[in-house]
């Protein structure tokens, strides 16, 4: 018996910012965009009863010894994007089936998907890790026009294109690159995740910040080989 065809019905006209918008399997919808997460995550921290003050202050929970801002009176950067979802991801498990909708900066760009709880959210520790974190940033460049909730080995791909354009074929350069982004991610992910143990009861967030490093894994371990094969495929078919 053929599979019954799966149907995804969607209304974009309420989707109109760029973010991810998700419905949960109960119907409960998310909207992530910029202005929701600043909004939420004052109010958050801003609460005592949110995260208390031992947590606040544990060795794991500070900025990494890395970061320009380090010793400040504040809490991660990294972490603006994900304290608005605690309460709610909290309440689901990271294969729970949920309908995401991505609309990017680019007008016109729409992707909707059926994917799972922790691949959604890699939206979020993409923009935790490169959007807001104070080392990441300087990487936003490279993220141009990448839909979050593709497979882990099309986003590498795309990065190291992206990359390759932006330094106008340089390899050397690119291969530095790619190295020095791998290097920072591992540890930023390493040190995002020890915070996240201190205030998740479940593993969604966990494992999205899992896949997220395995972008930076799969192009630094492919850099010299698949990734450089695919490029030169592409080159091939212009000429």
């Amino acid at each position: 018996m053929a599979e019954k065809e799966k149907v995804i019905n969607v209304r974009l006209s309420n989707d109109e910012k760029p973010g991810l918008y998700l419905t949960l399997k109960d119907s409960t919808r998310l909207v992530l965009t910029r202005e929701n997460i600043e909004k939420v995550t004052m109010e958050y921290w801003a609460n005592p009863d949110k995260i208390p003050s031992d947590v606040r202050k544990a060795v794991e929970f500070q900025r990494c010894a890395f970061c320009p801002l380090k010793g400040t009176e504040d809490f991660c950067d990294a972490l603006r994007p994900i304290l608005p979802l605690l309460d709610v991801v909290d309440k689901y498990n990271s294969f729970d089936a949920v309908t995401a909708t991505f609309k990017g900066d680019e007008a016109g760009l729409c992707h909707v998907s059926s994917t799972t709880m922790q691949r959604a959210l890699t939206y979020i520790s993409n923009l935790s890790l490169i959007g807001y974190c104070q080392v990441g940033r300087k990487y936003r460049k490279y993220f141009s026009g990448i839909v979050p909730i593709m497979e882990t080995k099309e986003i590498a791909n795309r990065l190291y294109l992206n990359m390759y354009w932006i330094h106008k074929g340089n390899r050397e350069t690119v291969d530095q690159l790619v190295s020095k982004l791998n290097e920072d991610v591992t540890i930023t992910t390493r040190n995002q995740m020890k915070r996240l143990r201190l205030i998740c009861k479940n593993d969604a967030f966990l494992n999205a910040f899992v896949l997220t490093h395995m972008i930076t894994e799969v192009l630094f371990k492919y850099k010299d080989t698949k990734l450089r094969e695919r490029l030169e495929s592409l080159e091939g078919n212009t000429q």
